[in-house]
């Protein structure tokens, strides 16, 4: 095991078991047919397609060498802190806000970004979340910290 590509085994590994997880999970809904689709279609064929792909980026890297897996943990601790921010902010301060914050929080995890280029992205990001949340899906979510 220690030449094989274990990032890409791992990758694939884990891909197939989250396909086969909502392919498996979807099976409760009413599947139906190509003519008449029920809920639980696009569910079922999504994710046994990804658990197709992630076999087959799987097994190939079985059989190939790599380089040895290195997990970075502060970025991982940074990108997870970021989604806990974001869950934990957005009723309080709403979508707009808690977009921003969680991308502030996440950007952290890369040294290159300056702070200029990270309130940037932030900003186009809860641009980009409310034009698709706010008005295109209507969700009904608070924008802002003063409304409800």
């Amino acid at each position: 095991m220690k030449n094989k590509d274990m990032q890409d085994v791992i990758g694939g590994l884990s891909l197939a078991a989250l396909g086969a997880f909502a392919a498996i999970f979807a099976q409760r809904y009413e599947f139906g047919d190509l003519n008449r689709m029920g809920p639980g279609f696009f569910p079922v064929i999504l994710g046994t397609l990804l658990a197709v792909l992630g076999i087959l980026i799987a097994v190939p890297a079985f059989f190939r060498s790599g380089p040895p897996v290195q997990v970075r943990w502060k970025p991982f601790a940074l990108v997870m802190a970021s989604l806990v921010a974001f869950a934990m902010t957005l009723k309080v301060l709403g979508l707009i806000v808690a977009t921003m914050l969680a991308v502030v929080i996440a950007s952290l995890a890369d040294n290159d970004t300056r702070w200029k280029g990270r309130i940037l992205i932030a900003l186009g990001v809860a641009l980009i979340t409310y034009l698709v949340f706010g008005l295109g899906l209507s969700m009904v979510l608070p924008m802002w910290p003063w409304s409800e």
